[in-house]
């Protein structure tokens, strides 16, 4: 199973690229920098950690 590249931050909507700065928990909840900035890189809906999401070639 494939990792879910999410299109867009599940808090404030901003559009994100394939190969951009996004964040995931392990659940695949994505979020942009400045949300995961602004949830101390803590998932609202898992609580669980944010971090980089991965990019794709």
């Amino acid at each position: 199973m494939a990792l879910e590249m999410r299109g867009a931050c599940e808090r404030c909507a901003a559009t994100l690229d394939q190969n951009g700065l996004a964040y995931i928990c392990s659940y695949e909840c994505s979020f942009c920098g400045r949300c995961t900035r602004q949830l101390a890189h803590k998932c609202p809906n898992c609580a669980g950690e944010l971090v980089r999401r991965p990019t794709r070639i």
